[in-house]
């Protein structure tokens, strides 16, 4: 589908999160059934905290590509862009001349700043939400930044992105033995889905007020 309008963007960010809420959810009703056996519960938490990662860093692309995705469609110039934006579209222009000691690369990053800002603008979804592998509150900061969201929510939670979920699913995912307790299980269930709650409310809001341009 493509997404063209506010509308289109509110769709796209309830259908991916619906339906990881819902798997999550069914997974949530197993762990905690009362004739699922100890061991049958034991694989369930392992495998959960696996799942709910998945989830965290599949709805934060997913979410970041349908914002882009969007903005590419306003076909606004380079100097309409909200400066995060603007930074984003220059990256690799820059990247390019700070790893060059050619003359030529430094020419094309003035040319662009002075000549080619009233040019349509062209920002690809690779380039705005990357994970790079971890979905660590660093690379989380990154991508609001990139995207011209407020981290501020996501501050006080860093310690339970980085060791209660990816530092534990990493364990999980590279076969060695960890066994979440219950308990914290549920409490990562109930923070990841109130975060990835929060980050679609910051896009869906980004989108119907304007963010993403100059005002």
């Amino acid at each position: 589908m493509s997404i063209r309008t506010a509308d289109d963007v509110n769709r796209a960010l309830a259908d991916e999160f619906i339906w990881r809420k819902k798997e999550l959810t069914a997974l949530k009703f197993l762990v905690e059934a009362p004739n699922t056996s100890a061991d049958r519960r034991a694989a369930l938490l392992r495998g959960g905290v696996a799942l709910l990662y998945a989830h965290w860093e599949g709805f934060i692309k997913a979410a970041g590509r349908v914002y882009i995705e969007f903005l590419k469609y306003q076909r606004l110039p380079y100097e309409q862009l909200a400066p995060n934006f603007l930074a984003l579209a220059a990256r690799s222009k820059m990247f390019g001349a700070s790893q060059s000691g050619r003359i030529r690369q430094h020419i094309e990053l003035a040319r662009f700043f002075r000549s080619e800002l009233g040019q349509r603008s062209n920002i690809t979804q690779r380039d705005a939400v990357g994970t790079r592998g971890n979905l660590s509150s660093q690379v989380l900061r990154d991508i609001t930044d990139t995207l011209g969201l407020d981290y501020g929510p996501y501050a006080t939670k860093e310690r339970l992105i980085d060791e209660s979920l990816v530092a534990v699913r990493n364990t999980i995912a590279h076969g060695q033995y960890l066994q979440p307790e219950l308990r914290d299980f549920l409490e990562l269930y109930t923070e990841v889905l109130d975060l990835l709650e929060v980050f679609r409310t910051q896009v869906d809001n980004a989108v119907s007020t304007g963010a993403y341009r100059l005002p």
